[in-house]
């Protein structure tokens, strides 16, 4: 029962925010306003600020009060690594069902970028930078971010850069990427070619090819 008390709790504050359109960097009610408001004790109130602070949600300042946060998806970044940790231990389940999701996202919203000539460009430094392996690591993930922000939907934008730290931090489990820079530069120069066609059916096809090779180290891991 107390579990389910605390996140009504936790609910009830987001609704707070919701009602009184809050924006990030609002000041949510003091402490004592917000005991009054849900008729809770103060030990409730600040365990369900504690929740909200990790998801997030509110930031507390301490000296200066709590206000509305930003929501970001990193805040989801622990969960999500322990998860695919978790589920990787055995038969790699957790990294190949990240893997697919990430596929999913960036084919999709690969198709919706196409005669965007400032993003050709753009896209086309990513690549040539890719043949340094000094920069290749930035150039590669620039790359996608370059295309979820071209696609304008932000939340996607934050899945991918989530989704991108996520890989590299449970990468161990299948091990270093056997391909050279030239082949990150082939897989890369691909989807640019088919952005450039303006062809859904080959963005596809590059994107896809594009995880092959991570596709093939979790088979053998």
């Amino acid at each position: 029962m107390r579990t389910t008390r605390s996140q009504e709790l936790v609910d009830s504050i987001v609704e707070l925010i919701d009602r009184r359109q809050l924006r990030p960097g609002d000041p949510l009610p003091p402490e004592p306003r917000l005991m009054e408001e849900f008729g809770v004790a103060r030990n409730s109130v600040r365990e369900a600020l504690r929740t909200l602070q990790a998801l997030g949600i509110v930031e507390i300042r301490h000296g200066y009060g709590t206000f509305v946060g930003e929501a970001s998806m990193a805040a989801l970044s622990p969960s999500l690594l322990f998860r695919t940790r978790a589920r990787s231990r055995d038969d790699l389940r957790g990294l190949s069902d990240l893997l697919e999701v990430r596929q999913i996202l960036e084919t999709e919203l690969t198709r919706r970028v196409v005669g965007d000539g400032k993003l050709l460009s753009a896209l086309g430094e990513c690549v040539d930078r890719m043949a340094d392996p000094a920069t290749a690591p930035a150039a590669d993930r620039r790359f996608h971010e370059l295309i979820g922000e071209a696609a304008g939907n932000e939340l996607a934008l934050e899945l991918i850069r989530l989704f991108w730290d996520v890989y590299r931090q449970t990468e161990s489990h299948v091990g270093a990427p056997t391909s050279q820079p030239e082949g990150l530069v082939a897989k890369h120069q691909e989807i640019l070619e088919a952005i450039a066609a303006a062809d859904p059916r080959a963005i596809g096809e590059a994107v896809s090819r594009h995880f092959d090779e991570i596709r093939q180290r979790i088979a053998a891991g």
